[in-house]
């Protein structure tokens, strides 16, 4: 997997959110939307799916589900409403391999990864939970930040142990820079976003890397993008425990 276009797609996809968030709400779910779809394109390709078409459908419609719920709700905590997403998630992998059986001995694979992307898609839907919370919409530009400066230092050189200390370097140094720019969070809530940042990024580039060099291009976005979706839910909890 080359690790520039990695750490692109991570780059990215960070920039769409923190953009989209400063715009509002609704884009934010938009710019999310177009994430999940991005990542639903490669992530079949990631994780070896034999039915690519099935689950990319699958995880945009798992994704789309999730934004539009989480959107609509009315009344906290928003990311109850992700559960109805998620079900519906679980049912579509299943029903798929039902009606589009993979070949003798791939069956299992082919729905943990399909509902393994489902999840990742409707966990997307918790960077609109957090951008809904009051107060917590600065902490949303915040953690996309940081896992931007985080995605950069994770591929400085060629050891992975240099790496992962540059990556959360970078990740929690982001953190307190935006604890100072944005005085609702403060530099010591900032460590946190930034430590929890880096780990998400740290954590799917190691896994990446024990797999097979995938050829496609959109496999390589798509492990970027995976981390800024999934770490939704980290900036959704943190804006609850920090801000209320």
């Amino acid at each position: 997997m080359n690790p520039l276009t990695r750490a692109a797609g991570t780059v990215a996809a960070a920039i769409v959110i923190a953009g989209t968030a400063l715009l509002g709400t609704r884009y934010l779910a938009a710019g999310v939307g177009a994430l999940v779809v991005v990542a639903a394109l490669g992530w079949p390709r990631l994780l070896r799916v034999y039915r690519r078409r099935v689950s990319t459908v699958i995880i945009c419609a798992a994704g789309a589900l999730s934004v539009v719920a989480i959107g609509a709700g009315r009344g906290e905590p928003y990311l109850r409403y992700a559960v109805a997403a998620a079900a519906a998630a679980v049912l579509l992998a299943l029903s798929a391999e039902v009606f589009f059986p993979s070949p003798p001995g791939r069956a299992i694979t082919s729905v943990t990864g399909m509902m393994t992307g489902a999840m990742v898609a409707v966990s997307s839907g918790a960077w609109v939970a957090a951008a809904r919370t009051p107060g917590a919409d600065d902490l949303v530009v915040a953690g996309a930040a940081c896992l931007a400066f985080a995605g950069v230092g994770a591929i400085v050189s060629v050891n992975p142990q240099i790496n992962a200390l540059c990556g959360a370097v970078a990740g929690v140094g982001a953190g307190v820079g935006m604890g100072f720019v944005f005085d609702s969070i403060g530099w010591a809530s900032g460590i946190l976003v930034g430590a929890a940042a880096a780990a998400a990024v740290l954590l799917v580039a190691e896994l990446g890397e024990r797999e097979p060099t995938p050829r496609s291009t959109m496999a390589a976005i798509a492990a970027g993008v995976t981390p800024i979706l999934a770490s939704g839910v980290l900036v959704y909890l943190g804006g609850r425990l920090l801000v209320g």
